[in-house]
C-alpha cells in the first residue's frame, strides 16, 4: 500500500484546478481562512488508499487535481465500483460526519492532491458556517443523485448490455455532438467498465463486440464515440420493454 506525501506549500484553495462547484472554496474570506487554517494539503500517488471499506471514518478528503475510484467488495469478493470522485468532490464525508465506519474503498487513479479535514474539525467547521453546511448538504446531494443513477442502471436493465448502454449515456450527458454523435474520453480498463456495471470483463467485451458490430458505437483507446444517442437510448427502451413483457 503507497503512503501519501505531504506537501509544504500551504496552496490557497482558488489554485486548485477544482471545477465550479468547488467544495467550500467558493465561501466568504473569512470563512475560507477558516477552511485554510483547518486542512491539510497532501500529494498521494497512484494506487494510494485513501481508506478502506469498514475502516472508522478519521475524516473527509477534498480533491484538488486528480481523480479516485470508490469501490465495495462483496462478501465473496465481487469488487462493484460505486462512482469516480473528480476535482471538487469531497470522498468520506457522509461517513465522517456520521462518526461511522467509511461505505467504500477510495483508491487513487492518478496523482492526485487533497486537502484532507479531521472528522472533529469538519463537524465544528460545518457548525459554524452556514454557506459550508449548505455546501456539504450540496455535496451528499449530488452523491444521491448519482447512487440513484446506478442503482436504476444496474436494478432496471436484465441484460449487460442495457446496463453498459445506460452507463455510457451517463457518461454522454445530454449530447454535444451533431446528429447524436458523441466523443468521449474514456480512461477505465475492460475490467474497471465491468466493475462498474457488476459485470465480469470478459462479458463487457463481448457486449462491445456487439455495440460495434451494430454501429452503436466505437472504442478504440481512449477514444469513446456514440454514433447515434439516440438509437442508444432507443436500443435501450426496446430490450427493456422486450423484457418486461415477456
Amino acid at each position: 500500500m503507497k503512503i501519501a506525501q505531504d506537501i509544504s506549500i500551504q496552496n490557497k484553495c482558488h489554485d486548485c484546478s477544482q471545477r465550479t462547484d468547488q467544495f467550500f472554496c467558493s465561501l466568504p474570506d473569512h470563512d475560507l481562512s477558516i477552511y485554510e487554517s483547518i486542512k491539510v494539503t497532501k500529494v498521494y500517488p497512484k494506487g494510494t488508499m485513501l481508506f478502506v471499506e469498514g475502516q472508522p471514518a478519521a475524516g473527509v478528503y477534498i480533491l484538488c487535481q486528480g481523480r479516485v475510484k470508490l469501490s465495495t467488495c462483496s462478501q465473496d469478493g465481487k469488487v462493484i465500483i460505486i462512482g469516480i470522485a473528480e476535482p471538487g468532490d469531497a470522498v468520506g464525508l457522509s461517513a465522517s460526519l456520521e462518526g461511522v465506519e467509511y461505505e467504500t474503498t477510495a483508491e487513487v487513479m492518478e496523482l492526485c492532491q487533497v486537502n484532507y479535514i479531521s472528522s472533529n474539525n469538519l463537524v465544528k467547521f460545518l457548525a459554524e458556517n452556514p454557506l459550508a453546511c449548505l455546501s456539504a448538504a450540496r455535496q451528499l446531494s449530488r452523491n444521491y443523485q448519482a447512487a440513484y443513477r446506478q442503482v436504476c442502471a444496474l436494478g432496471l436493465s436484465d441484460s449487460v448490455a442495457g446496463k453498459l448502454a445506460k452507463l455510457f449515456l451517463n457518461w454522454s450527458g445530454n449530447g454535444n455532438g451533431g446528429n447524436g454523435r458523441v466523443q468521449l474520453k474514456n480512461v477505465f480498463t475492460h475490467g474497471e467498465i465491468a466493475e462498474m456495471i457488476g459485470s465480469s470483463r470478459e462479458t463487457v467485451t463481448r457486449a462491445l463486440k456487439f455495440f460495434r458490430e451494430n454501429e452503436l458505437i466505437t472504442l478504440k483507446g481512449s477514444n469513446l464515440i456514440i454514433h447515434d444517442r439516440q438509437r442508444l437510448i432507443a436500443m435501450v427502451d426496446s430490450r427493456h420493454h422486450a423484457q418486461s413483457a415477456m
